[in-house]
């Protein structure tokens, strides 16, 4: 195979008008890549220099300088795929155009060093049951939204943070251990029904105490002390 000084990478505006692959025999190189003009690259191989474009099924996005397997036919041809990248140190880039759809039974990912995911503006996950083992995730969005009927999240510790926050639910219900409030500002309450059972003791203190009934207030117990 030629061998050549490798040219910089660039758009060439002068380049010859991307040849139509004429009917006949495909004839396969290993050639290098050796300059660029918008999607299409010029292959270095053993009859020449031919321009080429990358086919649907290389999923390695070519580079300046890669070593790739070009199919020609005519006076054109496409990269099949890259056999050797010109720089390894360079970040490799899966590009194709449309939806990428895998039908197998089961697909694993496997990254010792992590996994960043860019969805742009939206992320959709639809499955029957999902299970994720993570050591340590990160997860920022502008927006989130979650829908479905069941939700279970089962942790040895966890913190809430919010700069406001808002519940809404038919029916609530919270079984505590343990529970202490502390209330910066102003907590208000209001219910239909409200009724409070205590085992043991019940205190309040206050600055100020108001008890207010707009039919009758009733105190009543065993032993009743005052002042």
């Amino acid at each position: 195979m030629n061998s050549t000084t490798p040219i910089d990478q660039k758009d060439d505006s002068k380049a010859a008008p991307e040849p139509r692959c004429a009917a006949g025999p495909a004839r396969q190189y290993h050639a290098r890549l050796v300059m660029r003009a918008g999607a299409r690259y010029c292959a270095l191989t053993e009859d020449g220099a031919i321009w080429v474009t990358a086919a649907a099924g290389c999923l390695l996005q070519p580079t300046v300088d890669d070593i790739a397997l070009v199919s020609i036919v005519g006076a054109g041809g496409y990269i099949l795929s890259i056999l050797e990248r010109g720089r390894p140190d360079r970040t490799a880039v899966m590009s194709l155009q449309g939806t990428l759809r895998l039908e197998t039974g089961k697909l694993e990912v496997a990254t010792p060093e992590g996994l960043s995911l860019d969805a742009g503006s939206s992320l959709h996950i639809n499955t029957d049951a999902a299970r994720f083992e993570l050591g340590t995730a990160q997860v920022r969005c502008q927006t989130l939204g979650m829908e479905g009927a069941n939700l279970l999240t089962r942790w040895d510790r966890r913190t809430d943070i919010s700069g406001e926050r808002t519940d809404i639910a038919s029916y609530s219900e919270a079984h505590f251990g343990q529970s202490t409030r502390r209330i910066a500002g102003h907590e208000e309450i209001t219910a239909a029904s409200f009724r409070q059972a205590v085992t043991r003791d019940w205190t309040v203190r206050a600055g100020t105490t108001t008890l207010v009934g707009r039919d009758r207030a009733m105190i009543g117990g065993d032993s009743i002390q005052i002042g």
